[in-house]
């Protein structure tokens, strides 16, 4: 019996690609609703948290995906058109060249255990564990000379739940310079994950390769906030 239906998904699985195939080959930037839109994110969604049961493994790799799905609706709901998302998005440098650019510069700052993924042509998602997202939200204030904190958003970002809530607040305002349409969200294991636009993107990679110059005659800056282990922050100085 199990064996029957285990094999009962494969005509299942193979309708639910002719279906996705014949959506992608009629899809277009202008013809995308906010109905059809949610109606694709929805399966997305839900597919994912099929995948999901697989294994632990699937699962943690897949945790991403409810969060992008979210993400892409409040984009939509917030332009002016669907068609505006994905012209904007169309635009913006490759994806390919995007992933790996902001892969080899949080590499450079010791941000190790990094997942970058590119989910689709406007999304691209970025996971670190608590502290190093903690750090690259110092790190990106730092470049753009941002406030550690932003009372206007603290109530909405719970400063302070959490050691993982308090980094993924500090992230999102730091993201929200560098561009429309980030977030960063805690997910179930505990990890961070941060998503941008592609010109979001773009900008926090040429932000993280510019070394600031500093002030004539000012001493080395106290790196408050950060032990001993984020020698990684001021890499190559």
């Amino acid at each position: 019996m199990k064996h029957s239906t285990s094999l009962s998904l494969d005509p299942l699985a193979e309708s639910a690609v002719i279906a996705v195939c014949a959506l992608a080959d009629a899809a277009g930037p202008e013809r995308w609703s906010s109905g059809a839109i949610d109606d694709a994110a929805t399966a997305l969604d839900v597919l994912a948290g099929a995948l999901s049961k697989l294994s632990p493994e699937a699962a943690e790799l897949l945790e991403v995906v409810p969060a992008a799905v979210a993400a892409l609706r409040e984009r939509v709901e917030h332009a002016p058109a669907a068609a505006e998302l994905v012209r904007r998005a169309d635009t913006a440098a490759d994806p390919a060249v995007l992933s790996t650019g902001l892969r080899r510069a949080l590499t450079a700052h010791s941000l190790t255990g990094h997942r970058v993924h590119q989910l689709g042509p406007a999304l691209l998602t970025v996971t670190l564990d608590a502290a190093h997202a903690q750090a690259l939200s110092v790190l990106l204030a730092a470049r753009r000379e941002l406030p550690r904190q932003a009372p206007a958003a603290e109530d909405e970002l719970h400063w302070g739940a959490g050691p993982a809530e308090t980094a993924a607040a500090s992230l999102a305002v730091a993201l929200a310079a560098y561009g429309p349409g980030t977030y960063a969200r805690v997910l179930a294991s505990g990890q961070i994950t941060a998503g941008l636009s592609p010109t979001a993107a773009a900008q926090v990679t040429g932000a993280l390769n510019t070394r600031p110059s500093p002030a004539a005659g000012s001493s080395r800056p106290r790196r408050r906030g950060l032990g001993d282990g984020w020698k990684g922050i001021d890499a190559g100085r």
